[in-house]
């Protein structure tokens, strides 16, 4: 073991098991942003450590498959949010044995994808016109910001930009990435 058994990891993530069900995911694709969804974009964008960009909106299914294929996205977004996930992950595992850690980070992202991949079909199908490879693209980025936040909640570490990318799923939105100089929001 070589993690400080302080706690079981399971009993800890029930809270963030409540949050993920009761999250609005998808619901409010291709709809205006609100104050909120401005807010919490900011947020997690500055915790990444980058200046506030311009808040970019896709339209819908094909415009964000658009976007997604496009050749100018900012890899800094995605090799910072990667730095702190390892670096979160580094510290978990000090605090809980490995395989305990292990499994309950598997389980709750095999639960988050089962429920997150339906919201997504449900939202496609509601919308119409998405190819069946993006809803698979929208339900593992959705699982993945959970596992984020799963992650930096067992570090201890609740002011990550990942609470703030958690929050804008949870809205219905599904951050897209930096593009250019703008965050994308679907």
């Amino acid at each position: 073991m070589n993690g400080v058994n302080k706690a079981l990891p399971g009993p800890r993530l029930e809270a963030l098991r409540a949050e993920v069900r009761a999250a609005s995911w998808f619901a409010a694709l291709g709809e205006p942003l609100t104050e909120g969804d401005r807010s919490d974009a900011v947020a997690y964008i500055a915790a990444l450590g980058f200046d506030s960009p311009e808040i970019g909106v896709a339209r819908d299914w094909p415009d964000a498959e658009r976007l997604l294929k496009a050749p100018d996205w900012a890899p800094a977004w995605w090799d910072r949010e990667e730095a702190l996930r390892r670096r979160l992950l580094t510290e978990a595992e000090t605090l809980y044995p490995e395989r305990a850690l292990w499994s309950s980070l598997t389980d709750l992202t095999t639960e988050t994808g089962d429920l997150v991949h339906g919201k997504a079909a449900t939202a496609a199908a509601r919308m119409g016109r998405a190819a069946a490879a993006s809803i698979h693209v929208a339900a593992g980025a959705a699982s993945q910001a959970v596992y984020q936040l799963a992650v930096a909640r067992l570090a201890e570490k609740p002011a990550s930009p990942f609470e703030s990318k958690f929050r804008l799923y949870a809205a219905g939105r599904w951050p897209l990435g930096i593009l250019g100089s703008r965050l994308v929001l679907f």
